[in-house]
């Protein structure tokens, strides 16, 4: 049998980071991705095991040159823009869709035109691509995404699905419940209030009542390794999240709780109750009917293991500084008494 090759997009987010070190540790050759401007430092503890390849996926010409010379057997497609900014709405959904379509169909067609195509593509996909409902969201579901990332995921998500029959490999689009973790961005709400609670700072919350599936980074790995492992047939989009949505004010309560914040730290925006409601929930039956899957880690469980690992993140770069303040001081020595 062939030796396994997995080829990850985005492979320095914050998922892709993750899954990159899961490959590894299974022991699978990886090939990671980034754009030429991308920083790599959660990709730090482990660039001396794989093959980095700094391409924009835009650039048909390296990409093609890049997929020959790996031949991938498989390929994890992450790369994504989850925050499109725009001056309009009109503006924000374009760009949604055309950063959805060009950082996708160009490695698709390349990977069609492969001597040896490989035996699968995992797309990360979205639970924004249904939108809020009232109901848990199924893979044959209504789809109604409300914000322009959605709807661009959905462009490409329809796009993969009229191209299907034509392409040599299965495209699976794993639609992921809102992951969190470590070494997330501060720029989403969990990874945000972690930081604010450690700091001793209060976090206001503009949204109490909304209720969000939540999916630890790992579980969310573990379910697109997973679709790679299987290659489900005839199944071109799949769900991977744990079918619960807890309102975020509980989630936050129960945060500031476990870091043993004040009780008062989680405030509410003066415009809160004014605003309507949501929920985004998937229904996750399809993901363990056909790939025996469900999320293993619980939230509270989850919440402890990534404020354990910030604490950690924490300590190390507080040493770091101690050691670095202690080299200058000595430089400093040194000089003065030269």
């Amino acid at each position: 049998m062939l030796p396994s090759v997995s080829f990850v997009t985005g492979a320095a987010g914050f998922v892709g980071a993750h899954l990159v070190r899961s490959l590894l540790e299974r022991g699978a050759q990886v090939h990671a991705l980034v754009r030429p401007s991308t920083r790599l430092e959660r990709l730090a503890p482990v660039l001396d095991r794989i093959t980095l390849h700094r391409i924009d996926l835009s650039d048909r010409t390296a990409l093609e040159a890049c997929l020959k010379e790996v031949s991938p057997t498989h390929v994890y497609h992450l790369a994504a823009d989850t925050r499109p900014r725009a001056a309009s709405p009109i503006e924000a959904v374009d760009s949604a869709i055309h950063s959805s379509l060009t950082t996708t169909l160009p490695l698709v067609e390349a990977l069609a035109g492969l001597p040896v195509p490989p035996r699968i593509v995992v797309r990360a996909g979205t639970l924004a691509e249904y939108g809020p409902t009232d109901v848990p969201s199924r893979e044959d579901g209504p789809v109604r995404p409300a914000t322009p990332y959605g709807a661009g995921m959905l462009a490409l998500t329809a796009a993969l699905d009229v191209l299907a029959a034509s392409l040599p490999f299965p495209v699976v689009t794993a639609r992921l419940a809102l992951c969190y973790g470590p070494s997330q961005s501060r720029a989403f709400l969990l990874a945000e209030a972690i930081d604010a609670f450690l700091d001793e700072r209060p976090i206001t919350l503009s949204a109490p009542d909304d209720r969000r599936d939540l999916m630890h980074v790992e579980d969310a790995v573990a379910g697109l390794m997973r679709i790679a492992d299987i290659v489900p047939a005839n199944c071109p989009v799949i769900n991977i999240g744990s079918g619960h949505a807890p309102r975020m004010a509980d989630v936050l309560e129960t945060l500031r709780a476990l870091i043993g914040a004040p009780a008062d730290f989680v405030r509410l925006d003066s415009g809160a109750s004014r605003r309507p409601v949501t929920e985004l929930r998937t229904c996750p039956e399809l993901a363990w009917h056909r790939l025996g899957w469900r999320c293993a880690i619980g939230l509270e469980e989850g919440l402890v293991q990534t404020i354990a690992s910030e604490r950690r993140a924490r300590a190390a770069r507080l040493a770091q500084n101690h050691l670095a303040q202690n080299h200058l001081a000595k430089a400093h020595l040194a000089e003065t008494w030269s």
